[in-house]
């Protein structure tokens, strides 16, 4: 396998080859989903075709009667590949290919219109296409680049499930140019290439949900991966390479289309990108508000949606000055941004109702509204083609040569920036965010590195985002810092160093410049996922003294000594608890020591265990000649049953992890008894289980599970609601200002549960503090004493809840109760979303600590 951290045994073709349920039960019904790896490679699947068109029959599935596209009047997805292919059946200007599947298997469709290309011609695409970004000042000289490359203009559509309408409205637009009179779209078709994201979620389509059939917001993953849905657009994004993206989403009573207000991106070449996105909104407005479709709704003065042709839209630069911001890269258009596009996120106005009538009403509206705003975006980079390409070649310029970002200056002078320059009307102080970038960033690999594994892990994720990383080839000094040879490198003088450094740097906090915001705030991988890496030197210094090897994945870490002896693993990453649960599920003993690290014997069949979890998860076992079990405590560790609370993060967070015999609790399905406890090995509380007058069994059934001694783990305010219900700790849980988000410093205590392999950063939304800790509270970790927040988002509007209350606090409590459970409570949002995989062991240590224990590894 190329990459060798893959998760419980499931290879990529595992995952992708998932089977397709028509009709399936909503997302919060599914109890498990496959394991899939943390970090992905880029999938083979989005390679373009090596000439145009390329018609290959889509498959089909059967007609699904519970499509929620009926109800609402709009295409149902078993008809999308039929229409297809009948359109490729008649037009030689129209290619498809199946880009990926969703988390249920349906066939997710790229949709490319050009006209027709030899082998040579696409070739010579494609070669200018790489050009742009690895020899952009080159491109920006070559004449025929400049005059016949085909620029590529990207819609994405049904992100969110039940947003339906610009699927249709795309279809609409792909049979016009795929039918219509040649004359009528030959300089089209001649000049650019147009490609279609029909559906990118069409699981949440066909169910009516917002969320992908796993319960995950799709447009809220990109740069964490957790989706099949948005790593096809990850993946699609560095191959196709769009000089303008738009996303086509629904409902805000009025249409509304970016770009966005403050606070704006840190990393954006933002003087290259706002003119043209600002403009092109502008435009759309114009073409809508001309078109004047009946039923269609316009921005009154007070900001409300009105029947009344006002001659406005809402666009949220103008509009909306604060709390709909392009801050982080969490969004596609945002996330696209960084190729080098000109972005917009479209919201199409008329919503859901209860009235199917209504309903269909509104997407009809809708459709003809998003079929407008399709044709603008093509005509406005027709008319600008050149300024557009010119914008992405120097966005890809700037970062090879590492220039400084530019700052736009507050209040400037709209004459004095080049047109289009309607923007310069409404910039001012609050627009105003850049970052200083550094030379570099390292990641070391060697006894100075928290968890290689995790280094690894995150090489990999920055790869797969199309950063450049290498390797040193030599030992080198860096800002009077020695590093090993083989230590990772992302050089910034590279073309996509605002994606690098997005990815990289700590974030800033914004809590004083904005009132609250859009979503999270900040989300740091170099912070999150668990790896040490060192901000190196500033953009304009000269490269480092060593000579440096790309790579294209990270180098194997896993090794096994000779057969013979017994072996230890020290647990410092993910891929370490993933190998654990891997030797459990094997049949394999496994003892744990009180700092962490676990040993297997000395037997064959534990060998043969270790050296495929060695494969598997790249995880290094050292020899051992067993005599730390004569000499220090140790507990044998048990192939846990996993009962949770909570949502899709937790599921997802345990299958990552490897606990694959899991179930979800709740308070109806405990009262009802349609889940019990009898043979659960650990609890974990990542939402609230609390128990009314009326569920008493519920609660008996879990007071029976903690009489016999069994533990719990958990987060937030749930597991102290929980722990001060059933009697284990006494605590009171605050949390932090409503909607504070961010990046934490936190300290573990010293010989505690967290401190062999410390992490001294968190996520928190928001944060939770524990005080008023009964006498058999143990603190394991607290929130820095000093200023603790890094980065992120916490306003001081709420006394009692500051960052300043927070300070110096209990963030992670454990405890025993006097029936011998054991208790764990994190304060912080250790796996939120799935992002800050550094947590996740953090997560499976709390778990093995507070669950049962197994057969033990003998002595010698």
């Amino acid at each position: 396998m190329s990459f060798q951290r893959l998760l419980a045994g499931a290879s990529v073709a595992a995952v992708t080859a998932a089977t397709l349920v028509v009709g399936a039960a909503p997302a919060t019904a599914l109890e498990r989903l496959a394991a899939s790896p943390i970090a992905t490679p880029i999938s083979s699947l989005v390679a373009p075709p090596t000439s145009y068109p390329s018609q290959p029959l889509l498959p089909t599935v059967p007609d699904d009667p519970t499509d929620a596209s009926i109800a609402r009047g709009v295409m149902p997805y078993d008809e999308i590949a039929p229409f297809l292919n009948t359109l490729m059946a008649q037009s030689d200007r129209i290619s498809a290919q199946v880009v990926g599947q969703s988390t249920l298997g349906r066939d997710i469709h790229l949709v490319t219109l050009t006209a027709k290309e030899t082998k040579a011609q696409t070739a010579k695409q494609a070669a200018w296409r790489e050009l742009i970004k690895s020899d952009p000042a080159a491109a920006a000289k070559n004449k025929p680049l400049q005059n016949q490359y085909k620029v590529p203009v990207w819609f994405n559509s049904n992100i969110h499930g039940n947003e339906w309408e610009g699927t249709d409205a795309v279809l609409n637009y792909i049979e016009h140019l795929a039918t219509a009179p040649w004359p009528e779209v030959r300089d089209v078709l001649q000049d650019y290439r147009l490609y279609f994201t029909v559906t990118n979620n069409p699981d949440g389509r066909a169910l009516g949900q917002r969320a992908t059939a796993a319960g995950f917001d799709a447009n809220r993953d990109m740069i964490t991966g957790a989706t099949n849905e948005a790593r096809i657009i990850r993946d699609l994004s560095s191959v196709i390479q769009p000089t303008f993206y738009v996303d086509l989403h629904g409902y805000t009573s009025v249409l509304q289309v970016e770009p966005c207000g403050p606070p704006h991106g840190e990393n954006y070449e933002y003087d290259l990108f706002l003119p043209h996105a600002y403009a092109a909104a502008l435009e759309i407005e114009q073409a809508v508000v001309g078109a004047n479709i009946p039923g269609n709704t316009y921005l009154a003065p007070d900001g409300s949606a009105t029947l009344e042709n006002t001659g406005k839209i809402k666009i949220p630069y103008r509009d909306v000055r604060a709390g709909w911001d392009d801050w982080p890269p969490i969004f596609t258009p945002q996330y696209l941004a960084y190729q080098g596009a000109v972005t917009n996120t479209v919201e199409l106005p008329l919503g859901r109702t209860n009235n199917q009538a209504t309903n269909q009403a509104n997407a009809k509206v809708n459709i003809e509204v998003a079929g407008v705003v399709i044709e603008t975006s093509v005509d406005y980079v027709a008319e600008n083609a050149d300024a557009l390409l010119a914008n992405q070649i120097e966005i890809f310029r700037r970062g090879t040569a590492g220039e400084p970002l530019v700052t736009i200056p507050a209040d400037v002078d709209p004459a004095s920036v080049p047109e289009p320059n309607q923007w310069a009307e409404i910039w001012d102080e609050t627009d105003v965010y850049t970052a200083e970038l550094p030379r570099a960033y390292v990641i070391p690999v060697d006894e100075t590195q928290r968890s290689v594994t995790d280094a690894a892990t995150l090489v990999d994720q920055l790869i797969a985002n199309g950063v450049e990383v290498s390797r040193a080839k030599t030992a080198f000094t860096a800002d009077g810092v020695e590093y090993a040879e083989g230590s990772y490198v992302v050089d910034m003088h590279q073309p996509l160093r605002g994606m690098a450094n997005v990815l990289l740097a700590d974030g800033s906090d914004i809590s004083d410049r904005v009132p609250d915001m859009y979503d999270i705030s900040a989300w740091s991988l170099a912070l999150l996922w668990g790896a040490d890496v060192e901000e190196v030197g500033s953009t304009t210094d000269p490269a480092l003294d060593v000579d440096l090897v790309p790579v294209a994945e990270a180098a194997p870490t896993g090794s096994v000594p000779a057969a013979g002896s017994y072996l230890e693993l020290a647990t410092s990453g993910v891929a370490e608890y993933q190998a654990v649960n891997a030797l459990l599920d094997a049949g394999v003993a496994v003892s744990a020591f009180e700092d962490g690290s676990v040993i297997v014997g000395d037997d064959s069949t534990s060998y043969a265990a270790a050296a495929a979890a060695a494969d598997e998860f790249g995880v290094a076992f050292t020899a051992s000649d067993g005599s730390r079990l004569a000499t220090e405590e140790s507990t044998g560790l048990d192939e846990l049953r996993v009962a949770y609370s909570g949502s899709q993060d937790e599921r997802v967070t345990l299958g990552k992890l490897g606990f694959d015999d899991i179930v979800q609790v709740t308070t109806a399905n405990l009262t009802s008894g349609q889940v019990q406890l009898d043979d659960v090995d650990v609890l974990w509380v990542g939402a609230n289980l609390a128990f009314n007058a009326s569920q008493a069994a519920g609660r008996t059934e879990v007071a029976d599970y903690l009489a016999t001694g069994k533990g719990v783990a958990g987060k937030g305010t749930a597991i102290a609601a929980f722990s001060n219900a059933f009697g284990l700790v006494t605590s009171t849980a605050t949390q932090g200002t409503s909607g504070s988000n961010g990046i934490v410093s936190v300290t573990d205590a010293d010989g505690g549960l967290l401190s062999t392999y410390p992490q001294d950063t968190a996520f928190v939304y928001p944060a939770v503090w524990y005080s008023g800790l009964g006498s058999n509270a143990v603190v394991e970790q607290t929130y820095a004493t000093d200023d603790p927040f890094i980065s992120g988002h916490w306003a001081s509007t709420q006394p009692g809840r500051t960052i300043a209350d927070a300070a110096g606090h209990a963030s992670v409590v454990s405890a025993e109760s006097a029936a011998g459970s054991k208790v764990l409570m994190f304060g912080t949002s250790l796996n939120f979303r799935t992002h800050p995989v550094g947590g996740f062991s953090q997560l499976a240590r709390g778990l093995f600590w507070a669950g049962t224990e197994g057969a033990e590894v003998p002595a010698p």
